[in-house]
């Protein structure tokens, strides 16, 4: 089962950290918005500067990365991220 996030209040800088943070789990997000397909790690993500959101869609994690973590800890470690950098999740 896929995972969505919307975090709210992610400034240019809290997003270059999250990037940099998700690395270490084989996600390199590469500009504001596109798809990632990496060792097993699938989503789509949105990010918007102006609005400060960032959204994360269709998250599954598969092998080899599940090895490793979870669909439902990378989204708890995501969110750890996003608030220890000001952003906050939404619903």
């Amino acid at each position: 089962m896929s995972k969505r996030a919307l975090y709210t209040g992610v400034t240019p800088e809290a997003y270059n950290e999250l990037k940099s943070k998700l690395q270490t789990y084989g996600m390199n997000l590469q500009g504001n918005s596109g798809r990632i397909n990496e060792k097993g790690v699938n989503a789509n993500f949105n990010y918007d500067p102006d609005a400060k959101s960032l959204e994360i869609s269709d998250l599954s994690v598969g092998f080899p990365a599940s090895m490793m973590i979870n669909a439902d800890s990378l989204m708890q470690r995501m969110n750890e991220m996003i608030t220890k950098y000001g952003g906050r999740a939404e619903g």
